[in-house]
């Protein structure tokens, strides 16, 4: 996962515009906001998807695969629209001082007679309160499931691209939350602890250690036989525990497999600063 600081003032100033265009006069000459749902503020999809998916440096906000401006990535809300309650919305807001000052409930805004000061922002559209993240279904074909929101749903997450320094990765590419590293049911709920996203950022590590460079790790193999050799040379042989290791050769060496472990580059700056 990516810390995010929320600064894009470019995108504040496109919702703040959006809600004062739509505050409108109404036939018995008083004025309320109109349209100011998340299909309306979103179309077009990739104008608006544009500010996520620039902030997060083509990052999902949860398993960090690299993602594009196209149908593929999909925009999620941090506190989900279908809560409706401040009751529902303080979990959130006691883990993030961003969410605290600059998100309410939607139904503030749509049932108003006069209009609001901005911040907060309601929660459909405020900007604060969406990610943009994988359509997470990386893995399904091969291995039967997905991740990040597709399997999130509307179950509480901590916002954890919202908290600095909440979430770490450990050496053998298991994610964990800082403030209590035995707790894994926010990363169950995400998928993110699945073997294979797991075996990746392991292998991540293990490059990591190695004298390559990223451009060097990345450059395109188009050859199983070529993509078994940089992985035994440069990883394996960094490898403390290099029997158990071996496994991560039999799955990556393999050009389909390998294409995806390179959309998960971030990890290697990620555990080279670790190093």
């Amino acid at each position: 996962m990516i810390y995010l600081s929320k600064t894009n003032q470019n995108a504040i100033d496109f919702v703040a515009n959006f809600l004062d265009n739509n505050w409108l006069e109404q036939n018995d000459g008083t004025c309320k906001y109109q349209n100011i749902g998340y299909s309306e503020i979103k179309n077009p999809v990739a104008d608006f998807r544009a500010f996520f998916v620039d902030d997060q440096d083509n990052k999902c906000c949860y398993c960090c695969r690299d993602i594009v401006n196209d149908n593929r990535t999909e925009l999620e809300h941090i506190i989900p629209r279908t809560k409706s309650e401040f009751l529902d919305f303080n979990p959130y807001y006691g883990l993030s001082n961003i969410l605290q000052a600059n998100v309410i409930p939607q139904n503030i805004f749509e049932t108003t007679l006069i209009q609001l000061a901005k911040p907060p922002f309601p929660h459909h559209i405020a900007y604060q309160n969406i990610v943009a993240s994988c359509n997470g279904r990386t893995f399904e074909s091969s291995d039967n499931f997905t991740c990040c929101n597709r399997e999130r749903k509307d179950d509480f997450v901590p916002p954890f691209n919202l908290m600095v320094d909440s979430i770490k990765y450990l050496q053998d590419g298991t994610i964990v939350y800082q403030p209590d590293t035995t707790n894994r049911e926010y990363f169950d709920i995400l998928n993110l602890n699945k073997e294979v996203l797991t075996s990746i950022r392991r292998l991540w590590f293990l490059f990591s250690k190695s004298q390559l460079s990223l451009t060097e790790v990345l450059q395109n193999n188009t050859d199983d036989n070529i993509i078994k050799e940089k992985i035994i040379r440069f990883a394996i042989s960094n490898s403390l525990t290099a029997v158990d290791d071996l496994k991560l050769v039999e799955t990556f060496s393999n050009t389909s497999l390998w294409n995806t472990f390179k959309d998960y580059s971030y990890f290697f700056d990620y555990y080279r600063s670790l190093n």
